[in-house]
Order: C-alpha cells, then structure tokens, then sequence
C-alpha cells in the first residue's frame, strides 16, 4: 500500500508540472515552466525514488528476519549471513554485504559485533539518494518561477509606448501579457516548490521510520546470535591460551621486538601476550604518561593529555597500540580506564596538598566507557574522594562515540558541563556536517582538530575560519612544525599540542617541564 502512495504521489506532482507546462500563455512560459517539470522529474529519480526502494528494502529485510528466526531460532545470523539478497534492493544489498564481512572478522577475533546502525543509517543514506542536491530542488523552484516574473516584467515594460492611441493600446496588450507570463511562472514555481518539498519530507520521513524499525529489529533479534558466537568463541580461543601457556618453558620466551606491534600481529604472540596483560593490571604495571598541551602565543603549559603507558618487567615501555586492542577485545578496557582515572585523581591531590596549582588533566573517554560505565557518577565519586574541582579534569570524548553512540554520548555531554567539567570532542577531522545537525546539537566546550586528517596547511585555515563562522571553539593536535604554529596563531587558535612543542613525558619530566611558581 505504501509502495503505491508513494508512486501515485509522485506521479501526481510530475503530471501537475507536465500540466502547468501545457497550460502556459506562451512559448516562454512553457519553456520556463518546462525546465521546473525537468528539475522535478530529475528529483524524483535521484533523490525520491531511492528513498522508496530503500522503504521497502527494510521491509522487505524484516520479513526476512522474521523468517530466519522460524527457520533458525537458536541462530538467525547465520540463516541471514548466507541470504543472497536480505533487502532485495542493490544498493542496500552491498552496503549489507559491507556489514557482514566487518560483522565476520569482529566475530572471528572475538570481538562484540557493532551494531548495523554503524552502516545503515542516515548520513549513509542521505549520501547515496543525493539529499544534500535534492533538497535544493524547491528553492530551484521557486527561483525559477521569480526568474519568469523578471523576464515577463521586463518583456512588457519595454513594450509601452504612448505616442499614438493605437500605439498605447497595443503596448497596454503587451504589458498585460507580460504581467500575465510573470504571475503565471511565479504562481507555477511557488506551487510546484511546496508539493514536491511535502512529498519528499513525507517520503523521506516514512524511509527513516522504517529504518528505525529495521536497526530495532536486528539489534534485538540478530545481534545476541552473533554475541552469543563470539563467546562461545571466545571461550575456545581462551582454552588454547591456556594450552599454550602450559606449553611454554618457565620464564616466558617471546618479545614485542622493542614494543613494535608487528611482534603481535600472530596469533601465537597474541595468545601468549593477553596473559600477560592481565598480569599486568593485576600487578599496577600500567601508568599514565603526560603530553603537555600549550598556549600558543606565550607557549606556557596551560593543560595536560593523560595516555596510558604499560611498564612491562622484561618488555620495558610498551606502547598502547599493543595492549589497548587486547583490553578492547577481551572487555577488560573499563577496567584499566578506572584504575588510570584513580592515578590522575590521586596526582592532582598531591600537587594540591603540594600547594601548588594544578593544570587542567584530560582524560580520553571512548564509546565503551560511555556506554558500558556511568562516568558521571564515577567522576562524581572521584571528585569526593580525592576532594578536586571539577575544573581540573577535562574530558576528551571521541568522535565516533557522537556518531555510534549520539543519545548516550550527549546526555553525559550534559551533565559533565553542568558539574563544571570541560568537555572537548577528539580526534575532529574537520567534518562538521557530520557532527553539527538538529539530530546531533553538540554542546561541547571545543573541537580538537587532529592536524594529520589535514590535507595541507590551507585545509587547516579552511576549517579554522568555517569553525569560526559556526561560533564553534577549536584547538589543535598533532602540531608538527613551526608552519603549523604559525597558521594556528594567524587563525586565532589559542591551544594545542604535538611534536613539535613537546613530546609525551613521564609525570617526573612534566613536573619538570611546568613553571610551578604560580602557586595556590
């Protein structure tokens, strides 16, 4: 029934421009009411008809849930992974392919499976039917018809002429009929502008509604399939972990080649490693480590980036892009986060009860630690217990927890700034549309631009001046020459680190590096 709506509505605003077309007074107003007939026939078939096929792509992939969980109770996931056409619609298909590939190596690695609304969702779409062209068209429309009005004004107003009666009369038939092609292509525009805006947001609205009953759908019935397969699987890897333990010669023979995350890319060092890892949380090996943040016009440390650090017995230093993946994996992260959060608390005391004024710590939270932990009511609790303004903890909050998780990662976006914490988004690439829409109001203090999504040192004034323009503060990471300092101060951005001002420093070498003469 939908299916035929929505043909029939479109149908019915392409034959009422087609109709407006044969109507027009004259050759000119045909052309021009022609060309908004064509605009709206281009529209429907870039931006309308895909948002239809979409529609009835989700429902058809619910029908196909539905049938997976008769077929296959226990596992619809796998009825569904070997389904050669879930939605029954191309584009859907690949992007559904895309899925099950990334769903299948998260699955295989004994990962949690991430949600679909990862890959079907409105950006996605939005991109693939031409939204950002198509919501134009009305506009077109209207400007189209106000073009008519012009040419029609003009056409008649240079045909007056009063030196006879006769003259007068026919320049007054003129006149009028120049009126009459302005009123009628303007009329036209407004018309047409205003049903096919209706019919596209219906549409539109009607194409969402049904994602959002198909994202609800597989979340519930589809993704505990997979989860429950990735700890069957996750078990099995465990018990042969086990089995190579006890293989193993006391003392552990295996190295991470001076922390080089190409030593535990096999499966055998990988194996061996998470153990140890586990130790090593057990045992308080893991500190945090400093990267001084910068006043780039005085260049004074006025903050801190807090980045975990493991402090292996025989391994020495070993860099988080070895063990963090581990820890995300295995679902030990939150684990370590709260343990580091405590340690950075615990430091900021002590530099109070030093009498000295601390600088601002931030902490890096991700999309786990959003949706597994209440970090309002943790930090609540760390403030009371290590007795520290909120002013000194600055949260960094990373990207894609605004676009994977948008409603969790906005309600304590919330709250942390009305405590008195400073909330920044990290790791900006520069993508505002992505992050700033009626969907998505982001509240947050700043924007840290990572300078190495930056194609060149243009694209970083670009992005500074549109930031501007959007009254939206920013910041910097990932300075590396003197270049970039100099574009930043130019564009007014006042913070920032890299490289360039200072490496990642032990507490020890950043105590050393702050001018702690600014006392409490």
């Amino acid at each position: 029934m939908k299916k035929w709506i929505s043909y029939g509505g479109n149908l019915a605003v392409l034959a009422g421009a087609v109709v407006l077309t044969i109507s027009a007074p004259d050759g000119l107003s045909k052309m021009i009411v022609g060309v908004m007939a064509a605009v709206i026939f281009a529209g429907q078939m870039f931006g309308v008809m895909p948002l239809i096929q979409y529609s009835m792509g989700f429902e058809h992939a619910i029908r196909e849930i539905s049938k997976a969980q008769k077929t296959q109770p226990s596992m619809p996931w796998l009825f569904i992974s070997q389904t050669a056409s879930f939605f029954g619609q191309k584009e859907l298909d690949q992007l559904f392919h895309e899925y099950k590939k990334k769903a299948e190596q998260e699955r295989k690695s004994g990962m949690i499976v991430g949600g679909i609304d990862e890959t079907f969702n409105e950006e996605e779409l939005s991109l693939r039917s031409w939204q950002g062209v198509v919501v134009q068209i009305p506009g077109t429309l209207t400007g189209l018809g106000l073009l008519g009005t012009f040419i029609g004004l003009i056409a008649g107003m240079g045909s007056v002429e009063v030196s006879s009666v006769d003259a007068a009369l026919a320049s007054i038939q003129m006149l009028i009929h120049g009126i009459k092609l302005a009123f009628y292509t303007s009329i036209s525009g407004v018309i047409l502008s205003i049903v096919f805006n209706i019919m596209y947001k219906m549409i539109w609205n009607i194409m969402v509604r049904d994602l959002g009953v198909f994202t609800v759908r597989f979340q519930r019935s589809v993704i505990p399939s997979v989860a429950v397969q990735t700890r069957f699987s996750q078990k099995k890897e465990m018990q042969q972990i086990q089995e190579r333990l006890n293989r193993l010669p006391q003392g552990g023979n295996f190295s991470l080649s001076n922390g080089d995350t190409d030593a535990v890319s096999s499966v055998g060092n990988e194996s061996v490693l998470m153990p140890q890892v586990l130790n090593g949380l057990q045992n308080q090996e893991f500190v945090f480590y400093l990267q001084p943040r910068y006043d780039l016009n005085t260049q004074k440390i006025i903050g801190a980036e807090a980045l975990v650090r493991w402090k292996h017995g025989k391994l020495g230093m070993v860099a988080p892009s070895v063990f963090i993946p581990l820890l995300e994996k295995n679902g030990y992260i939150t684990k370590l986060d709260q343990y580091i959060w405590n340690k950075i608390c615990e430091k900021i005391r002590e530099w109070i009860d030093g009498g000295i004024r601390p600088v601002p710590v931030t902490i890096n939270l991700s999309k786990t630690d959003i949706l597994a932990l209440n970090i309002s009511e943790v930090f609540f609790e760390l403030m009371q217990k290590y007795r520290i303004p909120p002013r000194y903890i600055e949260f960094d909050i990373a990207q894609n927890a605004y676009l994977e998780a948008c409603g969790v990662t906005l309600e304590f976006e919330k709250q942390a700034r009305q405590k008195g914490f400073r909330v920044v988004v990290d790791g900006f690439k520069g993508d505002f549309f992505g992050l700033r829409s009626s969907e998505m109001p982001i509240c947050a203090d700043a924007y840290k631009l990572d300078l190495r999504f930056c194609r060149d040192n243009k694209a970083i004034g670009s992005i500074v001046q549109q930031a501007r323009t959007m009254q939206i503060s920013m910041m910097a990471a990932g300075i590396e020459n003197m270049e970039q300092m100099s574009i930043l101060r130019k564009n007014g951005i006042t913070e920032g680190q890299g490289y360039y001002l200072s490496k990642t420093v032990s507490i020890e070498e950043f105590e050393t590096l702050m001018d702690w003469r600014q006392k409490s």
